[in-house]
């Protein structure tokens, strides 16, 4: 499974079946999603239409991943001590060695799911700068056009 398959199916858990793979009325959207973005001449992903891109939508969305992130690293942190003073609280019991282990699985899955809102959020920084060069790069060009032709 790659990274978009992954988010994918943590964000909408909704579209998969039980055993993984996509509910049938997903695999319909995907194949539609497919159609849609493909020209007159079939070729998938190079659509006749215009994209509009807001820079300020992206860096808007990547600020809310990131308080979201860190909201998320607060959270499990709270999780992780109360579960450290549970096991402290239960040594002796053969209860303590299960919930420890648990606690360093949990440990590992918010350290891999911090980090995959920290991809996202660089992604869309990444997005966003790559987009104000280009408009910047552009509007550079086109002004030396204007003045060029005075």
């Amino acid at each position: 499974m790659n990274y978009n398959e992954d988010w994918d199916r943590r964000l909408n858990p909704f579209r998969y079946n039980s055993d993984g793979t996509l509910t049938d009325a997903a695999r319909k959207q995907n194949v539609a999603m497919q159609l849609n973005s493909a020209n007159i001449d079939g070729y998938a992903g190079a659509g006749s239409g215009q994209a509009s891109v807001h820079i300020a939508t992206l860096t808007k969305a990547e600020s809310a991943l990131e308080a979201i992130r860190s909201d998320t690293d607060q959270v499990g942190l709270a999780a992780l001590n109360a579960t450290d003073d549970s096991v402290i609280g239960l040594q002796g019991w053969e209860s303590a060695g299960g919930l420890d282990a648990m606690r360093a699985r949990w440990a590992d899955e918010a350290v891999k799911f911090s980090e995959q809102l920290s991809d996202a959020c660089a992604n869309l920084h990444n997005t966003a700068t790559a987009y104000k060069d280009t408009d910047r790069g552009e509007q550079a060009r086109m002004n030396s056009i204007n003045h060029g032709g005075k």
